[in-house]
Parts: C-alpha cells; sequence; structure tokens
C-alpha cells in the first residue's frame, strides 16, 4: 500500500487474481462507475436513485453494501462475520476496528486488507452487475413513457 497525495491507494493483488467478472466489478464500484442506480442516473440511463431491490430512495455504493435489506446476510458476514478457513477473512469492522457507519466506502475499496471481503461479497450478489430486476423495470419504466404515463 501506498500513499499518493492524500488518499491511500491499496496494491490490490487479490483482485487481480479475483475471477474478471468480480475483478471488473470491484474496479468499477471503486472508481464510482459501477451498474448502479446512482451511476445510470448521472450518466442519463435512469431518471431515479431507487433501489432496484429493496425499494430504498437511493441506491448508492452506501447502500448497497451496508443497508440495502435484500443483501442483509451477505452484509453481516462482510462487515462482522468474515469467513472461516483456509481462504478465510476477517469482518471489515474486525480489520479496520470502527463500526460500519463511521466508515466511508472509499476507505474500505482503498483497504487491500479488505478487498477480500469485498470481492466474496460481490461473487454472493448481484451488486454492480444489471440483473433480470433491473432490467424488467426500465422496460416497465419504458413502456410508461411510450403510452404516455396511462
Amino acid at each position: 500500500m501506498f500513499l499518493t497525495e492524500t488518499r491511500v491507494v491499496a496494491d490490490d493483488s487479490e483482485v487481480m487474481e479475483a475471477k474478471n467478472t468480480i475483478a471488473a466489478r470491484f474496479y468499477q464500484l471503486k472508481s464510482r462507475h459501477a451498474l448502479i442506480a446512482k451511476y445510470l442516473l448521472r450518466i442519463g440511463k435512469r431518471r431515479d436513485m431507487k433501489c432496484w431491490w429493496c425499494g430504498h430512495e437511493y441506491q448508492t455504493r452506501d447502500h448497497v453494501f451496508k443497508w440495502c435489506k435484500r443483501w442483509k446476510r451477505e452484509q453481516k458476514r462482510l462487515w462482522v462475520d468474515g469467513q472461516e478457513g483456509e481462504d478465510g477473512y476477517e469482518g471489515v469492522e474486525k480489520v479496520l476496528k470502527k463500526p460500519k457507519i463511521s466508515l466511508p466506502m472509499s476507505l474500505i475499496f482503498a483497504e487491500e486488507k479488505c478487498s477480500q471481503a469485498l470481492m466474496d461479497f460481490l461473487f454472493h450478489t448481484d451488486v454492480g452487475r444489471i440483473s433480470r430486476v433491473v432490467e424488467e423495470a426500465e422496460n416497465s419504466n419504458h413502456e410508461e413513457s411510450s403510452d404516455g404515463g396511462v
């Protein structure tokens, strides 16, 4: 790990060795260019930031990794439990010795010790990936706009 200006940048060797699709989603989320509502709204592909998994008003990185009801089990593993075994890791709160509410996602993505936990979360979820739920919602929005909202 090394310091650039005032940001910590992780040497993500764990990510580099990961499956391409997981690594791609990791880097997209890290750079804030992932397929989540906040980014899709910014680039004009959505009309709102509503979470397509739980209906929360804002689907952001913070929301999907910490609060989205759809991923509660995976969040608990990411933040608290970690994973036991040879390829295990500690939960992010234990690694960084702070509760998730006080940890910005930019810090989590910058910390190499958290990379394996983040990739495991991505492996077990659809975060950062366009899913059938999103496609259905987008098709429904398109049909409403072409019908004049009727």
